[in-house]
């Protein structure tokens, strides 16, 4: 662990000696260390913009949402398709809202919405493929 602390900045560090720590930091973990400094806000930024455009350009409907007729067709598939839709909207609309604003400043409406985004995130999370 020594060495994983020698890449983290200190005030004593040089722009140049700092830039080279977060350089070598990012090539061994793979993200910048600022990152850790606010991660619930780092993860909800890689969350929403690619759910968002997976709710663009999505072209399937996951199996939990449809059900196969006897000729082999899908039953309601305008319908499932809604519905799947209507949970990546709430999902986006969650991960918004968080990171526009302070969560202790939620009202009860938006704590519900945002418990309800994360909820159907984990719920679906195996339904997230093209």
């Amino acid at each position: 662990m020594k060495k994983d602390e020698e890449l983290m900045f200190s005030d004593d560090d040089t722009d140049h000696t700092q830039r080279k720590k977060h350089d070598e930091f990012v090539k061994k973990w793979g993200f910048s260390y600022n990152d850790m400094l606010d991660l619930d806000n780092s993860i909800a930024m890689f969350i929403l913009p690619r759910i968002a455009y997976f709710l663009k350009n999505n072209i399937c409907i996951p199996s939990v949402f449809t059900k196969i007729a006897d000729d082999g067709k899908v039953e309601n598939e305008e319908q499932a398709r809604q519905q799947w839709n209507s949970i990546l909207e709430t999902i986006c609309d969650g991960f918004h809202l968080y990171l526009e604003k302070s969560f202790s400043d939620f009202t009860d409406e938006e704590k519900e919405l945002w418990n309800k985004a994360k909820k159907y995130l984990i719920d679906y999370f195996e339904c997230l493929w093209y």
